[in-house]
C-alpha cells in the first residue's frame, strides 16, 4: 500500500510541474504540451483539474515552436470543421485547430476524405515527434479541442526534464476523458482497495493467468499489476460496458471467473501450446468458416494451426499458423461477411482451391526499385522494402520478374529469397446459387486484384472494421412503464441490497449473469443486479454496450435548422435486436431502400420539418431519408 501511496504522490508532483501557470484568464480550459513526453493535457481553467489527457506526435528536429500561444482564429473555412486538405503534403486530417502561424492541433493524417485510410505509418509512429511541426492527434482528442477549447484558449509548449515512460504508455492504450466518469487517479490505475497499480502477489498472478486464458493479455503471470495488466483490464471493462478504470474490483473479479466471463476477439497472439476460452473461440470460428474439422477443446494444437495457415493462405498472409491480434479479427470479420451472405445457420461447406506458386522475400538494408524492363535505367514503378513479399513470374541470371499488387515489374534477383506457397482460395455456394470467395486465383492477383491482407491492414489500423467482428450478445432493456420511473441497480440480488445507483428508463445493458429473477449488469464503474419483473431481454451486437437511453419522441421536431447556421450531426442509434437502420430515397417506409447504417455512425443532417417523423441526412457524398427515432443529434 505505502507504494501504490508514493506512485501517486509521485505523479502529482510531476503533474503539478507540468501545469502551465496563469493569471487572469477567463477561458474554460488551458492547453499543456509537453513534447519531451509527446503528451498533451487540457485542464479546466476553475479549478485546475484535468479533463483530458493524451499522446501525441509533434513535429520531427525539434520544429514545433516552445512557448505561450492562443488559439488563433480560423485560417481557413475548413479548420476546426471534419475535414481539412493539406495540399503541401497531400493529406487529409480532421479537426484542424490553429495554434500558431500554420502549426495546429489535428488528427492522424488520412490517404483520402475517408476514415479507413488513415496512413498507416503515422499509427505506427504515433507518440514520437514525427509530424512537420504540428500536433497529430487520436480523432477524438482532435474533435474535443476543436469543439471545447475555445479561440483564445491558452496553449503552453514546452519540454519536460522528466521522462515519463510509464504516463506514455498508459497514454498510449488509451487518452484520459474525465466524461467516461473515472477520476485521474483511476485512469492512473490506483485504488485503495482494489487490485491496482503497484499490487503485487499471488492474486495478481491468478488473475493475469486469467486474462491469459480469455485473451486480453499477452505477457507473463509476475504478479506485478504493471501498465501490461491495466490495459489488459481496460478492455474486459469496455467489453462489458463499465468505465475503463483498468481497476480490478471484486465484482470485476467475480465476473472474469465465472462462466460468462466475455472473451477476446483480438488482443493477445496466440500459438501452439496456448489453452482458453479464446482459444476455443477461434476454433468455433474456424469450423464455421469450414477449414478446422477437430474438436472444440479450448487447445490451440497442430489441428488448429493447419487450420489457420489454410486461413492465412487464402487471405494472403504469411503462412506460419501464428494468431496474431490482426489475424483473429480478421478471422472474426470474414465470418461475420460469410454470415450476412447466408445467414449464420445455413452456411455451406468450403470448397479449398489449391495453387502452388513461387513467393520471394526481400532481403536488403535500403529500399529497392521496381523496374519497368529489366534495366536499371528503366521507368520506376516503385518500391519494396526489407521484409516485403513478391511473386515470381520469371528468373534469369540477373533479374527477376514480379508481382506486387497490380505492379508487374523487375527487380535485381540478389535481393530476393525464394519461396514455394500454397495459394489458397475458400469458396462458399449456397443452395439458392449465392456464392462468397476468400482469397483470388493466380490469375486474378495477376490481373491487379489486392490480397485481402493488404485490404484488411488499412481498416484494421483505422478500426474502421470494429463492430462487425464480434459475436451477439444478450442485452436487456430497463422498462419501467414510465420515464419519470428508475430502477434501481442493487449490489446484492435482493430488494433491500444497496441500491448502487437509479437507472432511467429505455437504458440497455449487457446481461452478465441471471439468476433467480435477477440480472446481473454493468453500469458505469458498478457491478449489480436488476430486477427481472422491469427487464425486456434481447440479443444485439457487442458493439452496443454502452448504456444508453431510448431515442427521444420526435427529435427532430425540437431542433431548429437555419440555412447556414452552425451545422447539425446526428449519430445512428437503434433498439432491438436489429443494430442498423434504413436510409430511404424519400420520407416514408414505403420509398426504395438506399441502404442500411449501423449503429454509431455519423451523419450530417440536411434538413428536418417541424412535426415530419423523417430527416433528410447526407452520408459519405449522397443523400436520403432516416427516421428521427433511429437519429441521436447534437451541434457540430
Amino acid at each position: 500500500m505505502r507504494l501504490k501511496k508514493l506512485f501517486t504522490a509521485l505523479m502529482a508532483l510531476i503533474l503539478c510541474a507540468c501545469a502551465p501557470a496563469h493569471a487572469e484568464y477567463d477561458m474554460p480550459y488551458y492547453i499543456g504540451v509537453d513534447v519531451t513526453n509527446q503528451i498533451v493535457t487540457i485542464y479546466r481553467t476553475e479549478d485546475d483539474a484535468i479533463v483530458r489527457q493524451m499522446l501525441c506526435s509533434s513535429g520531427m528536429n525539434d520544429s514545433t515552436p516552445i512557448g505561450t500561444f492562443y488559439l488563433m482564429p480560423k485560417g481557413r473555412v475548413t479548420e476546426r470543421g471534419e475535414w481539412t486538405w493539406f495540399q503541401q503534403y497531400h493529406c487529409w486530417v480532421k479537426y484542424a485547430t490553429r495554434i500558431y502561424r500554420g502549426y495546429m492541433f489535428h488528427s492522424l493524417p488520412f490517404e483520402k476524405k475517408d476514415e479507413s485510410t488513415m496512413i498507416e505509418q503515422s499509427v505506427k509512429e504515433f507518440g514520437m515527434p514525427t509530424s512537420h511541426g504540428c500536433m497529430r492527434l487520436r480523432v477524438d482528442d482532435a474533435r474535443f479541442i476543436a469543439k471545447e477549447c475555445l479561440e483564445g484558449t491558452k496553449v503552453v509548449i514546452y519540454k519536460n526534464e522528466v521522462k515519463e515512460e510509464e504516463l506514455r504508455q498508459l497514454l498510449l492504450i488509451s487518452s484520459f476523458d474525465i466524461e467516461e466518469g473515472i477520476s485521474y487517479s483511476e485512469f492512473l490505475g490506483y485504488s485503495e482497495n482494489d487490485l491496482s497499480r503497484g499490487s503485487t502477489g499471488t492474486e495478481v498472478s491468478d488473475l493475469q493467468h486469467r486474462l491469459i486464458d480469455l485473451g486480453y493479455y499477452d505477457g507473463e503471470a509476475h504478479g506485478r499489476y504493471d501498465n501490461d495488466t491495466i490495459a489488459a483490464v481496460k478492455h474486459v471493462q469496455q467489453d462489458l460496458g463499465i468505465a475503463r478504470s483498468g481497476i480490478a474490483s471484486q465484482e470485476l473479479l467475480e465476473v472474469l471467473y465465472s462462466d460468462n466471463a466475455p472473451v477476446s476477439t483480438g488482443q493477445a497472439t496466440l500459438t501452439e501450446g496456448r489453452s482458453g476460452p479464446v482459444v476455443k473461440r477461434l476454433q468455433s470460428a474456424l469450423q464455421d468458416l469450414g477449414v478446422y474439422e477437430g474438436e472444440l477443446d479450448s487447445v490451440y494444437d497442430l489441428d488448429v494451426s493447419q487450420a489457420l495457415q489454410l486461413f492465412q493462405g487464402a487471405c494472403g498472409y504469411e503462412v506460419n499458423g501464428v494468431a496474431t491480434p490482426e489475424l483473429q479479427q480478421a478471422v472474426y470479420y470474414q465470418l461475420n461477411r460469410l454470415e450476412e451472405t447466408f445467414g449464420a445457420d445455413a452456411l455451406p461447406r468450403a470448397e479449398i482451391v489449391r495453387e502452388e506458386i513461387s513467393m520471394a522475400h526481400l532481403e536488403s538494408k535500403a529500399n529497392i526499385i521496381i523496374r519497368s524492363r529489366p534495366d536499371t535505367k528503366s521507368e520506376n514503378l516503385g518500391k519494396l522494402h526489407n521484409g516485403d513479399s513478391v511473386m515470381l513470374d520469371g528468373v534469369d541470371d540477373k533479374w527477376a520478374a514480379i508481382s506486387v499488387g497490380a505492379i508487374n515489374g523487375y527487380v535485381l534477383k540478389k535481393y530476393l529469397r525464394p519461396y514455394t506457397q500454397d495459394n489458397v482460395v475458400l469458396k462458399y455456394t449456397g443452395e439458392s446459387g449465392e456464392s462468397y470467395q476468400i482469397g483470388h486465383t493466380m490469375a486474378e492477383y495477376r490481373a491487379g486484384a489486392e490480397s485481402f491482407a493488404d485490404e484488411f491492414s488499412a481498416l484494421y489500423v483505422s478500426g474502421e472494421f470494429a463492430g462487425v467482428t464480434e459475436e451477439p450478445v444478450d442485452y436487456a432493456t430497463v422498462e419501467t412503464g414510465s420515464d419519470d420511473v428508475r430502477l434501481n441497480l442493487r449490489a446484492a440480488p435482493d430488494g433491500a441490497a444497496e441500491v448502487l445507483a437509479e437507472l432511467p428508463n429505455g437504458t440497455s445493458l449487457r446481461v452478465l449473469a441471471r439468476e433467480d429473477g435477477w440480472t446481473k449488469v454493468g453500469y458505469d464503474e458498478r457491478i449489480g443486479y436488476l430486477k427481472d419483473d422491469y427487464l425486456r431481454f434481447w440479443e444485439g451486437s457487442v458493439s452496443d454496450v454502452e448504456s444508453t437511453e431510448s431515442p427521444r419522441e420526435s427529435a427532430a421536431s425540437q431542433l431548429e435548422f437555419e440555412e447556414g447556421g452552425e451545422a447539425i450531426q446526428a449519430v445512428v442509434v437503434c433498439t432491438g435486436a436489429d443494430d442498423k437502420a434504413g436510409v430511404y430515397e424519400a420520407g416514408s417506409e414505403d420509398a426504395k431502400v438506399l441502404g442500411n447504417l449501423p449503429a454509431g455512425t455519423q451523419v450530417e443532417v440536411v434538413e428536418v420539418s417541424t412535426g415530419d417523423d423523417w430527416v433528410k441526412i447526407r452520408y459519405r457524398e449522397r443523400e436520403g431519408y432516416m427516421l428521427d427515432a433511429n437519429l441521436q443529434f447534437q451541434l457540430m
